[in-house]
Formats: C-alpha cells, sequence, structure tokens
C-alpha cells in the first residue's frame, strides 16, 4: 500500500490504527487505518484508509519505530483518540495510559494546550476527560473507571488506589476504589489469578488483615461488572450503611 511509509508524506498513523499497535483498551475493532496528514496535502485515496488532516503535524508528536513506521506519540494519541471514542472509553484510555507510565499528567496537559480548540474534533472530549482524570492515581482497568464513574454520579466519593498499612506485620495495601475517612472499600477481584486458589487465598488474607484496621471491603467480581448500574447501586447503599454506622461510633473511624 503506497501510505505505509507515511514519512515520506509527512504523515503518522494515529486513532484507533496507533491504540491497537500500542495495545490500547477500548479501540473500536473495525475502524480503518488511520493517519494524520497536513493540511493542504492531497493523500491518495485507497479503500479503508482514514486520512486525517491537521494543521498541527509536529516531529514532537510522532515516534519513528525501528520498523520505519511513524507513529503518534501517547499524549498526541491521545488527544487524536478523543476524536474517535465514546467519553467513558476516552477516558479509560487515559487511565492506562498514565497507569503504564507511557505519558504524565503534564504531558496530556501540554498537548491539550497546544491541540484543543473549538473548531479541533475531540477538543472539549480531551478537557473533560483531563479534568475526571484528576491529579489521583489512574485506574488500573477499564471496569475500575467504569465503576467509580458510576459510584461518582451516585455521591459516592470515592477515591482510586489508595494506599494504607494493613494487619500487624505491616503489609502494605492498594485498594482499588476507596473512601478513606469511613474505612470502606471496593477490590475489584477481575484478573484471572484470583480465580486460582492461591488467589482465593491471597484475597481471603487481604480481607483479614484489613478487617483487623477496622476497614471494610466490598468484593466485585466479573459477573457484577456484567451490569455495572446495578452493582453500583448495590454498592452506593453498602455506603450509606457504613457511614450511618461510622456516624453512630466515632471511635472507629
Amino acid at each position: 500500500m503506497r501510505c505505509c511509509a507515511p514519512h515520506t508524506l509527512g504523515v503518522f498513523v494515529t486513532g484507533p490504527t496507533a491504540g491497537s499497535m500500542l495495545g490500547l483498551r477500548r479501540m473500536p475493532r473495525a475502524a480503518g487505518l488511520h493517519f494524520a496528514v497536513r493540511h493542504g496535502v492531497n493523500p491518495p485515496r485507497e479503500t479503508g484508509v482514514v486520512f486525517r488532516q491537521s494543521t498541527a503535524v509536529l516531529a514532537s508528536h510522532m515516534h519513528r519505530r525501528s520498523d520505519g513506521i511513524t507513529i503518534a506519540k501517547p499524549a498526541r494519541l491521545a488527544f487524536d483518540l478523543a476524536a474517535d471514542l465514546p467519553p467513558l472509553d476516552h477516558l479509560s484510555v487515559l487511565h492506562q495510559l498514565v497507569d503504564e507510565g507511557r505519558v504524565t499528567p503534564e504531558e496530556l496537559m501540554a498537548v491539550g494546550n497546544r491541540l484543543c480548540h473549538p473548531a479541533r474534533r475531540g477538543s472539549k472530549r480531551f478537557r473533560e476527560a483531563l479534568h475526571r482524570l484528576g491529579g489521583a492515581p489512574a485506574g488500573q482497568s477499564h471496569s475500575e473507571v467504569l465503576l467509580a464513574e458510576e459510584l461518582h454520579r451516585r455521591g459516592v466519593p470515592v477515591e482510586r488506589q489508595t494506599r494504607l498499612v494493613r494487619g500487624p506485620g505491616g503489609r502494605l495495601a492498594r485498594i482499588d476504589l476507596a473512601v478513606p475517612d469511613i474505612r470502606w472499600g471496593i477490590e475489584l477481584d477481575l484478573h484471572p489469578e484470583h480465580r486460582s486458589i492461591e488467589g482465593h487465598a491471597g484475597d481471603a488474607r487481604r480481607d483479614r488483615d484489613l478487617h483487623l484496621v477496622e476497614w471494610q471491603i466490598e468484593p466485585v467480581s466479573e459477573i457484577d461488572m456484567l451490569d455495572p448500574s446495578v452493582i453500583a447501586t448495590e454498592l452506593t447503599e453498602l455506603y450509606h450503611a457504613r457511614r450511618r454506622r461510622i456516624g453512630a461510633h466515632p471511635s472507629v473511624s
């Protein structure tokens, strides 16, 4: 294909194509091949190829791989994907990029300041995602991001990836979602390792340790996440029950 040598045209791979190449989640399965090209360039027409014209085709936004393919750097890709993905999927991708250390919140902010414009597709969504990402640790899975959003909509102020010391041995714990002031947390036991004998034992030990420091943990399974709205409603009821109980026994908080 003629467009497989993008560096010769000032073109780079972006959008869902670049996202799939980088192993990002929530990429659409059938999206064609996406390339960014400098505004004013007349690229050849190719079936299944999407050329996205841009006035900001910058060397600092591209990475030339060892195989010769030029691809968007993660921060630029995060911006470009705002035009391709639904809001929650786009937010989830930003969490993944930050969690995996491929980009920093500061780099995302910088690319937003450079590219966001009322006339540029995805600008509003990108700014909204940056606001929702906030300065807290990033979510480690799409399910974690989705459940946090569902709970926030219900007024449950969960924080992501809360760290604390648990148990008499001082073992360190990191809770997926938590409201620290009432020592209440949620663990998404979704990874296949949780279904193993060792995984079950580790989860049980975690819960016992956290009970010793008066934390209440709500486990969430893969089946629970088949209907995020239902499990979020159940967790909201448990959150309010915990808050009432802590209010009646303030020495626990």
